[in-house]
């Protein structure tokens, strides 16, 4: 009897030890599916775990933290605290266990997830994403749109450029086999073209002021998000018509300690892509002078569609010299809530 019970203690403790070793050697990494997306859109979260060794492993779990903005998809949304939640993984010897757990992305922002705790130890999983603003028409007779109209119903045409290469998009109906870029599709599996420059010389500048009047604080933050998805739907027209666009705003950035954002008039869906990215990590909140971000580019834009959302009213020097040098400034006046007394 104290033989037995002896051989069975031996052989709980040998499975406990050889578990625990087991558990040290797994290897855990996570990812999204996608680098960024829009405001509103699911996203997948991807887990990969892997068990190299000889024994199986059950039962192991994986406990991790989530932003609220990252809304588990299918639990109860909660507007406090962070999301707590645990995948359990049954792993047969020298397998990998991949799992994909949908999240929908309620708020405009950068997020980087940094560790989980696999059977309670403490372990390094870095994950990152861009959630880009919910891109708008701006509403007031929507500027941008009339211009483009303008545009097109003019008798300049926009050919695309052989020579020229500004990145790689998917393939869509029409696009001539010529375009396939077979190296990106061979890479990602799925059919990838050549994305060519135009020869049209039109260009856009828009800038957003992150200035809050003393009277609007309430709806500031608010307020800029709005301004935020405009700018992001403005851009997106401009790119779509093979333009050069750039954007710059006086804001404070989660990504780094600059106190103001300008990217330069370019085109194509990679330029897009800085830009959203730019747009996602946007602290809200005013980072330098506004008419100073103002005042360093008049002497470079020339002949260029200038669009400035601002509540400012004092920038009339600026917007006569931008104007002096050929430019069209169109003000666009944010959808501004005053506070009540």
């Amino acid at each position: 009897m104290n033989i037995g019970i002896l051989v069975i203690a031996v052989i709980a403790v040998a499975f406990f030890v050889l578990r625990r070793a087991g558990l040290n050697r797994i290897v855990y990494q996570r990812y999204f599916s996608q680098q960024g997306v829009f405001e509103g859109e699911t996203v997948m979260l991807v887990e990969e775990i892997q068990n190299p060794y000889f024994m199986p492993l059950f039962a192991v779990n994986v406990d991790a933290y989530l932003y609220n903005e990252l809304h588990l998809a299918e639990s109860p949304y909660f507007s406090t605290g962070m999301q707590e939640f645990t995948s359990r993984f049954f792993l047969a010897p020298y397998t990998q266990v991949r799992r994909s757990i949908p999240i929908k992305c309620l708020k405009r922002g950068y997020y980087e997830l940094d560790s989980v705790y696999v059977q309670n130890k403490s372990r390094e999983a870095k994950a990152r994403l861009f959630v880009y603003p919910r891109a708008l028409p701006y509403e007031e007779s929507n500027p941008m749109e009339t211009e483009m109209q303008n545009l097109d119903q003019s008798n300049r045409r926009l050919l695309q450029d052989p020579f020229s290469f500004s990145g790689v998009r998917e393939y869509q109906q029409g696009d001539p086999f010529r375009s396939i870029n077979y190296k990106a599709t061979a890479k990602t599996g799925a059919l990838k073209v050549n994305e060519r420059d135009f020869f049209s010389s039109r260009s856009f500048m828009i800038y957003i002021d992150f200035h809050a009047p003393p009277n609007a604080m309430l709806h500031y933050a608010e307020t800029m998000e709005k301004s935020l998805s405009y700018a992001a739907d403005m851009v997106w027209k401009s790119i779509q018509q093979g333009y050069n666009v750039g954007f710059a705003a006086n804001c404070q950035k989660l990504l780094g300690k600059e106190n103001h954002i300008r990217h330069p008039m370019r085109r194509g869906q990679e330029h897009y892509i800085e830009i959203l990215q730019e747009m996602a990590s946007i602290r809200i909140s005013e980072g330098c002078s506004f008419r100073w971000l103002l005042h360093q580019d008049i002497d470079t834009l020339w002949n260029v569609d200038i669009y400035i959302m601002t509540a400012n009213d004092n920038l009339d020097d600026i917007i006569a010299a931008l104007r002096s040098k050929g430019n069209h400034v169109t003000i666009l006046t944010p959808d501004l809530e005053v506070d009540d007394d």
